[in-house]
């Protein structure tokens, strides 16, 4: 390093400005309408290991009242997803929103979450997935969590009934799959996040 440039270090160190450093990129968490404070924060060390990011708390997401279907006694989660896209900020390379309602989508009876990869948003709900084992209803929540940012990386279902990808019509289904990808989507979400710096 020449003279000139070590005084340019020693001149930004002196007044206090920090070198530009490569930083992970950052997953929010968002709790939408009446969802727990602490559903969100369980949920960030499992999301930084997996995703190998930072997982930080979003401010709260209004449900859309526009959401709600009074005849069926639940929420689309498409709306969800419409209120965080306009909530997700530059910074943030994905948004994940946790509900506490019943979710659809008009083509089934339900749904555990809904992503939408253009946009980096992501809804899933903690409605169906409680349980009288506290440990187990965690478990869901990570693994739907997973799931729904899986399918924002560009990631489809898989065939692999242990792979979190697998689409779960049942709560067996989804306790079976567990929180990990198959070798093949966790090849697939290495290189589409490489797309992404």
């Amino acid at each position: 390093m020449r003279g000139s440039a070590i005084l340019v270090c020693l001149a930004a160190v002196a007044a206090g400005v920090s070198t530009p450093r490569a930083s992970k990129p950052v997953i929010a968490v968002a709790p939408v309408g009446d969802t727990p404070p602490g559903a969100i924060e369980r949920l960030l060390s499992v999301l930084q290991e997996t995703f190998s990011c930072e997982a930080v708390v979003a401010p709260a997401v209004s449900m859309p009242a526009a959401a709600y279907q009074r005849e069926r006694c639940q929420y689309l989660s498409t709306a969800i997803l419409d209120a965080l896209a306009a909530a997700k900020r530059p910074e943030w390379e994905r948004l994940l929103g946790v509900a506490d309602a019943d979710l659809y989508v008009p083509s089934l009876n339900f749904v555990f979450g809904e992503a939408d990869s253009r946009r980096g948003v992501a809804i899933f709900s903690l409605a169906r997935l409680r349980d009288a084992d506290e440990r187990l209803f965690q478990k869901r929540a990570a693994t739907e969590a997973i799931h729904e940012l899986g399918h924002t990386y560009g990631l489809s279902h898989c065939s692999n009934p242990h792979c979190v990808m697998w689409f779960s019509n049942t709560l067996s289904e989804s306790d079976r799959k567990g929180l990990k990808f198959c070798a093949e989507h966790e090849s697939e979400l290495a290189s589409n996040r490489r797309r992404l710096r």
